[in-house]
């Protein structure tokens, strides 16, 4: 299987999930979160389908390890079924977004480990940078929208008194 095929339908694989997530939840915050996540997955195919048509040294490179990880990968989205009755709020939302591209991130770190093909594991690799760059991002929004939460410098003047 051609490594950047694979990552093509990852992405749309990812892009489905996520716009089908945002679709089952009729709380705004989290509908909004997972639309943007989607929209994430798309330009990554963008990117993807950007290398494949251009003239990058490795971008034809076939891998054997694909083929038997295919099944694998397809458990990360799948896991998803009922996943949006437990989510609450779009902190919820983020904190499985980020475990999702965790999985994601694990999953091509450890097949580039097991891929024998030079061209192969280097593309491999660099898609596991880039999918690495999206949970960093997912990461940073979340910690954003959950400093308010973790804040503590409201607490730290209210039990003062005047002496």
């Amino acid at each position: 299987m051609k490594v950047l095929d694979f990552a093509l339908q990852m992405e749309e694989l990812g892009k489905n999930y996520y716009e089908r997530l945002a679709a089952e939840t009729s709380l705004n915050g989290i509908r909004a979160v997972f639309s943007m996540l989607a929209e994430e997955q798309q330009e990554l195919y963008d990117t993807f389908q950007a290398m494949k048509r251009g003239a990058s040294a490795h971008c034809n490179a076939d891998s054997l390890a694909l083929d038997r990880a295919w099944r694998n990968f397809g458990k990360i989205f799948a896991a998803g079924s009922g996943t949006i009755d437990l989510l609450k709020n779009d902190l919820d939302a983020y904190r499985h977004a980020i475990q999702v591209e965790a999985d994601i991130v694990r999953f091509f770190e450890e097949l580039a480990s097991s891929e024998n093909n030079a061209e192969a594991r280097a593309l491999i690799n660099e898609i596991a940078a880039m999918e690495r760059k999206a949970y960093r991002r997912v990461e940073n929004i979340h910690d954003f929208v959950a400093a308010p939460k973790w804040q503590l410098s409201w607490g730290e003047f209210s039990n003062l008194n005047e002496f």
